[in-house]
């Protein structure tokens, strides 16, 4: 079984909510209608509830406090927005995961950490605003969780791999395809923008980017999560060929401050995700 049939068998099982869905084809047919938006935010108290949550935390540090739904979607704004719609769907989508086959908490940390980095990196490396290397990073290992429904047994063999093997290539050597190559058809099938599976297609494989730097982004963010989860197991310079944070147009230095900055905010949006896994701070 390959990986797009991977994530078509599950496909019909780990779905986006109604809610999340409607928002997500509001805005991804440019007819956005924040008023709108906030009107079916509203029909779902949970997601309502992290979205003010989202609007008061440290990360925006608002001069007021933000009381409604139409505000904070107001000062959020679109992307913003579309971000926490889908990082919310997507945890909803997989609250039902055996968590005797995974630590669910290990695995949002290191897709949060993935995130942070990824929106801090691609801020010093001067990348568009508008490429969404947040929500990339955060559901770059998606296909962990379809792998864990489809074939248990594989998902536990693909944890158990040598300190100088690499993640991606124990994936590769056990189940014929990463997690990333599932977590992209997983988004195929959810018609996510391609704009967001694109840098999934050769995660693990940056030499064949090309030279796009997004792609570089989160190849190296991808690299600083899984160092940061088990530095121990697999220290950073085992995974990231420094040369390549040169290529992307960062240095050394903002790759520290980067991970830095992930771990300092990465609870307050964990607790976002999952309140049920995570204290609220």
């Amino acid at each position: 079984m390959n990986a797009a049939e991977c994530a078509r068998q599950v496909s019909d099982v780990f779905v986006l909510p109604e809610t999340c869905l409607k928002i997500k084809e509001i805005i991804d047919n440019h007819v956005s209608d924040m008023d709108e938006i906030a009107e079916l935010i509203q029909f779902d108290p949970v997601l309502s509830s992290r979205l003010l949550k989202l609007a008061n935390s440290a990360l925006y540090s608002f001069p007021q406090q933000v009381d409604s739904v139409e505000k904070a979607v107001l000062l959020l704004g679109e992307n913003q927005v579309y971000n926490l719609v889908v990082a919310y769907g997507a945890a909803e989508a997989f609250a039902t995961i055996d968590p005797k086959v995974i630590q669910l908490e290990r695995f949002w940390e290191q897709s949060i950490y993935c995130a942070l980095l990824a929106k801090y990196l691609g801020l010093k490396a001067n990348l568009n605003p508008k490429d969404p290397v947040y929500l990339t990073g955060l559901l770059h290992n998606l296909g962990e969780l379809v792998m864990i429904e489809v074939n248990p047994d594989a998902a536990r063999k693909c944890q158990l791999g040598l300190s100088d093997q690499h993640p991606w290539q124990l994936q590769q050597q056990v189940l014929g395809f990463t997690y990333a190559d599932c977590s992209a058809e997983l988004l195929r099938c959810w018609q996510l923008p391609q704009r967001l599976v694109s840098p999934l297609l050769h995660l693990h494989q940056p030499e064949l980017s090309q030279g796009i730097r997004v792609n570089l982004v989160i190849h190296i963010a991808a690299c600083c999560a899984i160092s940061l989860i088990n530095k121990e197991r697999y220290p950073l310079k085992n995974l990231l060929d420094m040369q390549l944070v040169a290529q992307a147009g960062l240095t050394e230095e903002q790759l520290q401050e980067a991970m830095d900055f992930a771990v300092l905010e990465g609870m307050a949006i964990l607790s976002l995700l999952n309140p049920s896994l995570f204290t609220v701070l």
